[in-house]
């Protein structure tokens, strides 16, 4: 007799994925994108010892007001969050972490670093499946597009290092429980001690797995290569982002080189910017400059102009922007 043998199910195709991910997002929504205006003077967070601070204020006040993190950025001048919930919660959340980081600077005799204007107010909700990953990516992408030596995957002050990452669970931490009430003292800052449970410590700071939701952000994207092209390859995206934040696109050399090639070919119909000629170049500056927001140290090396031609083309950010 011939034994019966379960029949395999198919695989699911990528359109089925890509429905029952769109199906997950509108199910576990709303999401918001928390984020504060970048200084123009000073800087939020100066040592890694105030970034641990930042972390665990973070993660208790999240824990407080009962938001879930999807990913966040600590930047020396600014930061971001995605947040999951209600944004009335998401907004007590984020002027308790305000108020709590700005009297621990205070103390260090940093006033007036993240007083009110500071923190952007127009905080629409992300609407789509396709914006959810633009924004996840942006957050991730923030260090790398200031320090194109960083990798945002290994960042330490940013979330990126905990998606589809598969020796998270070798990091070693430890429990509340097995810390000494001194211990407890310095993670929370507070009289009274107490750590949530469901946290992890590492290195005298909340492990970020603890208290961001990166599981749900990995469900949400197809898969990890595609997660890593949406952070780095997906350029005109993250323009459209900070230009719905009312940042300047920041883009760093290779990938403006890249854009240019592109553009070289598809709207002037040469090869690269090497056989561009002059009046070409010039238009190309100007693309780079009013669509990716290069600098004008940027549009001088992409455009192959002189430095004085780019600053006599845009004056008024010559001299912010020279680098």
């Amino acid at each position: 007799m011939e034994q019966y043998v379960r029949p395999q199910p198919k695989p699911l195709t990528e359109r089925q994925v890509e429905w029952m991910q769109v199906r997950l997002f509108q199910e576990s929504g709303p999401f918001y994108h928390l984020h504060t205006k970048p200084l123009e003077d000073g800087l939020i967070f100066e040592n890694d010892e105030e970034r641990k601070v930042a972390i665990n204020l973070i993660a208790t006040t999240a824990k407080e007001f009962h938001v879930d993190i999807l990913a966040y950025a600590l930047m020396s001048n600014h930061f971001h969050f995605i947040i999951q919930g209600e944004l009335v919660d998401g907004l007590a959340f984020f002027n308790r972490l305000r108020k709590r980081l700005s009297n621990y600077l205070s103390r260090r005799g940093r006033t007036g670093i993240l007083d009110m204007s500071q923190v952007n107010p127009d905080t629409p909700p992300i609407e789509s499946l396709t914006q959810f990953r633009n924004e996840i990516a942006y957050v991730i992408r923030n260090p790398y597009v200031v320090q194109v030596n960083v990798n945002p995957l290994a960042y330490p002050w940013c979330s990126g290092f905990l998606y589809f990452n598969p020796l998270l669970p070798c990091l070693v931490s430890k429990n509340p429980e097995e810390l000494t009430y001194k211990e407890k003292r310095e993670i929370t800052r507070s009289p009274n001690p107490e750590l949530d449970s469901s946290f992890r410590i590492r290195d005298h700071m909340i492990a970020p797995e603890s208290f961001v939701d990166y599981q749900l952000v990995e469900r949400l994207f197809p898969n990890a290569r595609r997660f890593t092209w949406w952070v780095f390859k997906n350029v005109e995206a993250q323009c459209e982002v900070s230009n719905r934040l009312g940042e300047r696109p920041n883009l760093n050399d290779d990938e403006l080189f890249i854009t240019a090639q592109q553009l070289s070919k598809s709207q002037f119909g040469y090869d690269s910017v090497r056989e561009l000629p002059l009046q070409q170049r010039k238009e190309l500056a100007i693309i780079l400059k009013n669509k990716w927001g290069a600098s004008n140290g940027q549009v001088a090396r992409i455009a192959r102009l002189e430095q004085q031609v780019v600053d006599a083309f845009f004056p008024m950010s010559a001299k912010q922007n020279r680098e």
